[in-house]
């Protein structure tokens, strides 16, 4: 699968570039993603690197994992990274959806734009496909996020994907369905809310 290019009315989503590994390395070496995120802890350079080199070009390449980098303008400064990973084998048309905004950048209501167009492109490429989303109890921001961006909030359970020592502990869980953004499922923890 060729890499797309999407454009909000703010931000150009493109495949990361080798010139972001620098930033890729500073922004996730933030205590919140040690906290939250699987990503490698602690987080070097390297991990930057291989990221931008082999896994997301293999993702694309196979249709696995869908990455893409947020940028205000064409060769701008990386803000952040939003992807979708192919679910499982059983539900080719369904992926989860993660992401992660750069510390500066946090509070401008930059996520949760891009969120909405990666979900709209994949809705709009695969009819009746399904998105799901998840963090770990308490990431607020997170779920916010999901929140602005069309997500349905399905309830806590185990975590889908495993954690850095293999567990699986509580999870918010949601879904965006194509034609279903902002249909009422659960009501969303009282912290989304504030």
């Amino acid at each position: 699968m060729e890499p797309v290019t999407l454009r909000t009315a703010r931000l150009v989503l493109s495949v990361p570039e080798p010139d972001d590994v620098d930033d890729i390395a500073a922004y996730c070496t933030d205590p919140l993603f040690e906290k939250y995120l699987t990503t490698p802890w602690p987080y070097r350079r390297e991990h930057a690197e291989d990221f931008v080199t082999q896994f997301v070009p293999s993702g694309w390449r196979f249709g696995s994992e869908l990455v893409w980098a947020l940028r205000e303008r064409p060769g701008g400064p990386l803000l952040g990274v939003v992807g979708l990973h192919r679910r499982r084998a059983l539900e080719p048309e369904s992926r989860d959806v993660g992401y992660w905004l750069g510390a500066p950048h946090r509070g401008r209501g930059y996520m949760a734009e891009a969120v909405r167009a990666v979900v709209d492109w994949f809705q709009a490429s695969e009819p009746g496909g399904l998105v799901y989303w998840e963090c770990a109890v308490g990431n607020v921001a997170s779920a916010r996020t999901a929140r602005a961006a069309g997500f349905r909030y399905t309830g806590t359970g185990p975590s889908q994907v495993a954690m850095r020592d293999g567990s699986h502990p509580p999870h918010w869980h949601g879904e965006r369905r194509a034609g279903s953004v902002g249909e009422p499922a659960l009501p969303w923890p009282d912290q989304v809310h504030v």
